[in-house]
């Protein structure tokens, strides 16, 4: 299980006399950074990364310009940075979607997610949200998965379109509880929600910061975190895993990724100035504003929780079904 915390500091700056390709040419950095935006302005992931943008110029002296590539669910962009120079001036927002759920969802992606990236700094974490229409008899998870059982394929389920976090959610579930629902993509997240607050579906795995105001307004009815451990913006809100459903957590996070082969130094000093980003209460203040919390890591950790979310969802998709497109 991922445990998410928030950790010390590292250790700033390269040390003197080490001698790298990319640092032949002067001290990095000594010019604009570009972080490439897989994504269309104005969402979510686009709001990340002008926030990571901000920490990194922040904290390295230089411009940071966002540069929103996106198309083909994220794939064009990711690959643009897979095959930028190794230097530290090309960047990107990273996220499961781009970089786990894209490669296996395209079959023409061209780039794997992990081995052709560099593990820069992970940056916020959000949680989603197991929630019903209020005319489902279930107000816990346990009464969900025993209604569930005993209507097999009648609970419709809806995700902003297959192969999506969404969708994976709720194949986890399945696959924890030994459930049948029914999937039923949608093109994005708003108008599943719309339809499950019409009644036309019954269930989403939606992101907190989607649905709370649904759920505040009594439009729906939240059942639980699928965070492993309680959110910190919503505390009374119980996750699924202590309402009996073991290892079912699929982090969602923005990071920070780079081409494959960033020299060490750079990539430390980058982590650094992430970090930096989110000692910064105004930072917080913001993230939390958009149903995110901080979430810190060295590069290592990074890479480890890369490589092990890589795996679960080549699983979830196989076991989904979904074929690649292209």
């Amino acid at each position: 299980m991922i445990r998410r915390r928030t950790l010390p500091a590292l250790a700033a700056g390269f040390g003197a006399g080490l001698a790298t390709p990319a640092l032949s040419q002067g001290a990095w950095p000594n010019r604009n950074i570009r972080l490439v935006v897989p994504y269309p302005p104005g969402g979510a992931s686009d709001i990340a990364g002008r926030l990571q943008a901000e920490a990194l110029q922040a904290a390295l002296g230089v411009p940071c310009v966002v540069d929103n590539r996106s198309g083909a669910g994220g794939t064009v962009g990711t690959l643009h940075v897979a095959q930028s120079p190794p230097d530290g001036y090309t960047v990107m927002m990273a996220s499961p979607s781009s970089h786990l759920g894209a490669p296996l969802l395209f079959r023409n992606a061209g780039y794997d997610g992990v081995d052709d990236f560099t593990a820069i700094a992970t940056f916020a974490t959000g949680t989603a949200v197991v929630c019903v229409h209020p005319g489902v008899p279930a107000r816990n998870i346990q009464e969900l998965v025993a209604y569930a059982k005993a209507n097999p394929g009648k609970l419709n389920y809806g995700s902003a379109g297959a192969g999506g976090a969404n969708h994976m959610l709720g194949v986890l579930f399945m696959l924890r509880t030994g459930t049948e629902l029914t999937h039923v993509p949608y093109r994005g997240a708003a108008p599943a929600l719309a339809d499950l607050i019409a009644g036309n579906i019954q269930v989403v795995f939606d992101s907190y910061s989607g649905v709370i105001g649904s759920i505040r307004a009594g439009q729906i009815r939240a059942l639980g975190v699928t965070n492993p451990t309680r959110w910190p913006l919503a505390p009374d809100m119980p996750t699924v895993q202590e309402q009996g459903v073991p290892d079912y957590d699929l982090p969602s996070f923005s990071a920070v990724m780079g081409p494959k082969g960033i020299p060490e130094p750079i990539v430390r000093r980058m982590n650094e100035a992430i970090n930096a980003g989110l000692r910064d209460p105004a930072m917080v203040r913001r993230l939390e504003a958009n149903g995110n919390v901080p979430f810190a890591s060295t590069p290592a950790e990074f890479d480890a929780l890369m490589r092990a979310q890589r795996g679960t969802w080549r699983e979830l998709v196989r076991v989904s079904g979904v074929q690649p497109e292209g």
